[in-house]
């Protein structure tokens, strides 16, 4: 059984008809350009938004599930994470743990090295630059455990390295039971890491399936109206934008 199914999402003029699966142990990747509605999507599984169609969670219509029992399942990590107060940043990676009714100290602290924060437990997360509070705000994430993390571009804001450390955390992540949707622009890095894709055009699903079945040259120019060479030959895929 899919551990998400959605059917026939929809949401004013962002989303259209969308249905897809989400399996378990699976990285699903969401691409396509600015305005496609990938954000959208996720904050639709988020319960964030007020959507048409049905959205379940284990066969389950997921909006039964509400409260702390969708919050221990499912987490969102959006783009943009800002703190009202001034807490330090073990105090942000505690908040994952608030669903739970607990402060699982091992928890926090291996979330907080996982991610290389540890460093700055005591230092306000206000005072770090958006690349280091973006990694505190998904060490919250992990330190939650949730069945499924939605991740809206997270690696917008890291350098390389830590572009490499996130993607390799949710690919470790999406385990067994578990399982994480990320909404990503970098087409190689999409290639490479994810399971699937699904590839969005207008608020519609122009394409689904394994990155070879998504990210074809006729694809790219329909949806990014760029040519493009595409190479899954190697050791990692290829996708080099022509002229």
């Amino acid at each position: 059984m899919a551990l998400i199914s959605i059917e026939q999402l929809q949401l004013d003029s962002r989303l259209a008809g969308i249905t897809l699966s989400l399996k378990p142990g699976e990285l699903l990747g969401v691409i396509g350009p600015n305005g496609a509605g990938k954000s959208s999507l996720l904050e639709c599984i988020a319960g964030l938004q007020a959507y048409g169609g049905r959205i379940a969670l284990d066969g389950e219509d997921i909006s039964r599930c509400q409260g702390l029992k969708r919050a221990r399942r499912v987490a969102l990590l959006p783009q943009r994470c800002q703190s009202a107060w001034a807490l330090k940043v073990a105090d942000v990676i505690a908040l994952g743990r608030l669903p739970w009714g607990d402060e699982d100290a091992g928890l926090i602290a291996q979330a907080a090295e996982q991610t290389g924060v540890a460093e700055w437990l005591d230092s306000r997360v206000d005072h770090l630059s958006g690349g280091e509070q973006a990694r505190v705000w998904l060490a919250r994430v992990l330190a939650g455990q949730p069945e499924i993390i939605l991740a809206d571009e997270p690696l917008a804001s890291l350098d390389l390295h830590y572009q490499q450390r996130v993607l390799e955390l949710l690919r470790q992540h999406a385990q067994g039971p578990r399982s994480v949707i990320l909404s990503i622009h970098d087409l190689n890095l999409a290639a490479h890491w994810c399971d699937r894709l699904v590839l969005l055009d207008s608020g519609r699903v122009h394409a689904l399936g394994t990155p070879q079945e998504v990210l074809t040259p006729e694809s790219i120019r329909q949806v990014y109206q760029v040519e493009a060479q595409v190479d899954f030959s190697g050791e990692r895929p290829l996708i080099r934008v022509l002229g």
